[in-house]
Order: structure tokens, then C-alpha cells, then sequence
């Protein structure tokens, strides 16, 4: 049982949080209107604080990596937006951006354009250098057909624009073009968690090709990210279709949480890319391509390519390096890997190889994948497990937590989560069992 839970941790606690956030929504929606506004202000205050500090601090950072700047302009953005709200609050008496009414084609826009926002930041930090102007602009352009559309039928065309007050008034007239742009929209937050999903995968795939320890690689802020644009997804819909401007309260809330958890990460967070590593495009086979010709001298052949359907090509039918001399490879890596064990150290990374072999990182990521069908996390994994059995073997005096350091694991609840998963049983039940074997 404690294994099943240790296993699907992560996701038990997002369950709670889910449950937790509906149980909000419910009882915000009962208190009374004057509540309502001064815990509103209130929180809108601390948004306010936060967001602008936080940018403030994550700029004078003066880090290089681009993904930390998009997370600092989100911030930026969400503080902006809530402090105009609070100025309109004082002014007008109605402290928002938009009106808070079911299905408003307004706060369609408006929480499409966040939706938006906050997709920039992981788009960087799982693909550094793809994320261009241009690119920028193609990724909001659904936003803005829509709005053109929407502004030319209204403002120009003279169409009218029905209000809807519940789902009943949407459906009576199940043909008119602002009921479509409205259900459209709608899906355009549900998009990009989608999109964050698939490059995360990517992320953790490309990670383990080229670290020997995933524990300083943070998979994990990113994978709480996705959930939590999850979950602000979810409330936007609750604020959407209650048609009561109470339900934005617990809204606030799970931005304020999200953003203080996410300043916090973000200010420690370091990519494991190369700085631009993704800058021809997002796939990590166009990546490799440029690595490849970036440290090798192809001669005029390659000069005169123009594209990366071509490139693609020309290293299609190209020898690789690796192709005659694999035996040679893996012979020279596994007398290194046993003289100096290397693996020992807890930063142990692909490029270290390059200390034995003449290869380039992506060179090395087709040694271990085609040489021994294992990514170099697996690889290395193998030697650190081997290793931890011979010290619990002959090593009695030491700790799991000793033992976990000398084999080059990062942390004694990584060690045992490894050691479990590979031999089903915890490396103390292992030591036991062995000791009695060898005693019989």
C-alpha cells in the first residue's frame, strides 16, 4: 500500500487540489456581496505585490536564460492587470477588466489573451530559442481572427449581438456566428495545456539522454506547471458560465497560490538545454541536425543546403561516424566506465563522455541508444544499481544513505526508488535476503 501511494503521489495530491478548488468555488459562491469585495480587494492587493516584486526580482536576476524573462513578463502582465482593476475599483466601484457575466465575448478575449500569456513560459523552457516574434504572433493569431471577425459583424456589418444569461439562451439560436465564436474560444486554453503535455514528454525524454541524475532536472516545477494551468483553466470555465461575479474570488486565489509557488521555482530553476537549442524548430531531430553541422566541417555540400527537409537528407545517406566503429565505442566506454567509474559522480553527464570519444553530444545520444538499446539515464543507472549491491554486500557497516552517495545517487529516496523498481524489493530486504542465501 505505501508503495502504491509513493507511487501515484503526485497524483493524489493533484486529486485533493482538484477537489479542493470545486469545494471553494461552492462555498465563495454563498457569501455575501460585501464579503465579497473587501476579501477581492484585498487579494487583488497581494496579486498586485507579488507580481510586480517578483518580476522586479527575477529581471534583476540578470540570468540568460529567456524562459525566466517570460515567466517575469507574466508576472508582470498579471500584477499590470490587477492593479488597473483595483485603480477602477476606487474610480468606478467595479474592480475588474471585464464584466463578469456568463459567456461574455469580452472575458472570452480576455482570458484567451492569458491563456496565451501563460503559455509562452513553458514553450521556452521546454524548447528554448523556438519561441520568436513571429512565432509569437502565429501562436495568438487564432485570438485575433476571432476578435477581427467578431469586430467586423458587430461594428462594421452592424450584426447584432445577443447577451445569453444561461446555457438555455445559448441554444436557442444554435446557428447564429457570436454563439460559435464564443464555443470556439473556449477551446483555445485547452490547446495549449495539450501542446504543454506533448513537449513535456520530450523534455523528460531528452533529459535522460543526457543526464545520468534527474534530480537536479526539474520535471517535476514544470509537470505542477501544466497542472496548475489546468486547474486556472477549469476556474476560468466556473467564472465563465456561473454568471456570478462572486465565483472570480476563488479564481484570485488560485492565481495568488500559483504564481508565489511558481515565483519561487522559477527563481531557482535552471534549463538543462543549450541556450537557443530549439531555434530552427521544435522538433529535437531538426536540434540535432544544426549540432551536428555546427561541429563538424561539411564542406560545400552542405553550404548550399537551404532548408531542413534537405539537411535531413543529406545526413540521411551520409555515413555516421558511429556505423564502423560502434564495437570500438562501446569497447573504449565500457573499460572507462569500469577503470574510473565516472558514474560515482552525481553531475555525471553525456558530454563527460567526450572526455574517451570524439563525438558530439548528439553522436553520443545514438551510441547509447543504438549501441545498447538504453538512453544514457538507463545506462548509467545500471553501473549505480551494480555498484549499491556490491557495498550492500560487502559493505554491512554502511547505511542505505552511505551507501546511496558512494554509488553516485543523488538523494537516499532516489536510491530507493530505483533500487525498488529494478529488483522489487527495498535494498535493505535485498541485503537480507542475499545474507541468507550466502550463509546457506
Amino acid at each position: 500500500m505505501q508503495k502504491l501511494i509513493s507511487h501515484y503521489k503526485r497524483g493524489i495530491i493533484y486529486t485533493i487540489i482538484l477537489l479542493l478548488v470545486a469545494l471553494g468555488h461552492s462555498f465563495l459562491l454563498q457569501i455575501s456581496l460585501e464579503s465579497f469585495r473587501y476579501f477581492r480587494h484585498t487579494l487583488m492587493s497581494m496579486v498586485c505585490l507579488l507580481c510586480l516584486y517578483g518580476a522586479f526580482m527575477l529581471i534583476m536576476q540578470k540570468k540568460e536564460s529567456r524562459a525566466d524573462k517570460l515567466f517575469a513578463f507574466l508576472l508582470f502582465m498579471v500584477g499590470l492587470t490587477n492593479l488597473f482593476s483595483l485603480i477602477r475599483g476606487w474610480t468606478t466601484g467595479y474592480a475588474g477588466v471585464v464584466k463578469y457575466t456568463f459567456m461574455s465575448f469580452s472575458m472570452l478575449i480576455y482570458g484567451s489573451t492569458y491563456a496565451y500569456i501563460f503559455l509562452l513560459y513553458p514553450l521556452e523552457a521546454f524548447r528554448p530559442g523556438w519561441l520568436t516574434l513571429r512565432r509569437s504572433f502565429y501562436l495568438f493569431l487564432p485570438t485575433l481572427v476571432i476578435l477581427f471577425i467578431y469586430i467586423l459583424q458587430v461594428r462594421i456589418l452592424k450584426i447584432a449581438n445577443p447577451d445569453f444569461s444561461n446555457w438555455s439562451d445559448l441554444m436557442r439560436e444554435p446557428w447564429n456566428l457570436n454563439v460559435w465564436l464564443r464555443l470556439v474560444i473556449l477551446f483555445y486554453p485547452i490547446l495549449g495545456v495539450i501542446l504543454m503535455l506533448r513537449y513535456r514528454n520530450n523534455y523528460i525524454e531528452w533529459c535522460e539522454n543526457n543526464f545520468a541524475s534527474m534530480e537536479q532536472i526539474d520535471v517535476k516545477w514544470l509537470g505542477d506547471y501544466i497542472f496548475g494551468n489546468f486547474v486556472i483553466t477549469l476556474s476560468c470555465e466556473v467564472v465563465i458560465f456561473s454568471n456570478d461575479v462572486r465565483s472570480v474570488l476563488m479564481h484570485n486565489i488560485i492565481i495568488f497560490i500559483f504564481l508565489l509557488y511558481g515565483f519561487y521555482r522559477v527563481l531557482f530553476w535552471k534549463s538543462p538545454y543549450p541556450e537557443g537549442y530549439f531555434k530552427e524548430g521544435l522538433d529535437d531531430a531538426h536540434a540535432q541536425i544544426r549540432e551536428i553541422m555546427q561541429s563538424e566541417s561539411r564542406g560545400n555540400q552542405i553550404d548550399k543546403v537551404k532548408n531542413e527537409e534537405s539537411l535531413r537528407d543529406v545526413l540521411k545517406f551520409e555515413k555516421s561516424p558511429i556505423t564502423d566503429k560502434l564495437p570500438e565505442y562501446k569497447s573504449k566506454l565500457e573499460i572507462w566506465m569500469e577503470t574510473d567509474k565516472p558514474y560515482l559522480r552525481r553531475d555525471f553527464k553525456l558530454t563527460d563522455a567526450m572526455e574517451i570519444l570524439p563525438l558530439n553530444r548528439s553522436y553520443l545520444s545514438r551510441l547509447f541508444n543504438e549501441g545498447y538499446g538504453k538512453n544514457f539515464y538507463q545506462f548509467v543507472m545500471r553501473y549505480r544499481l551494480e555498484e549499491s549491491k556490491r557495498l550492500l554486500l560487502t559493505r554491512p557497516d554502511l547505511t542505505i544513505t552511505h551507501i546511496a552517495t558512494m554509488s553516485g545517487f543523488s538523494s537516499p529516496s532516489v536510491f530507493g526508488r530505483a533500487f525498488t523498481q529494478k529488483m522489487n524489493c527495498s535494498p535493505l530486504q535485498w541485503r537480507e535476503k542475499e545474507s541468507k542465501v550466502k550463509m546457506d
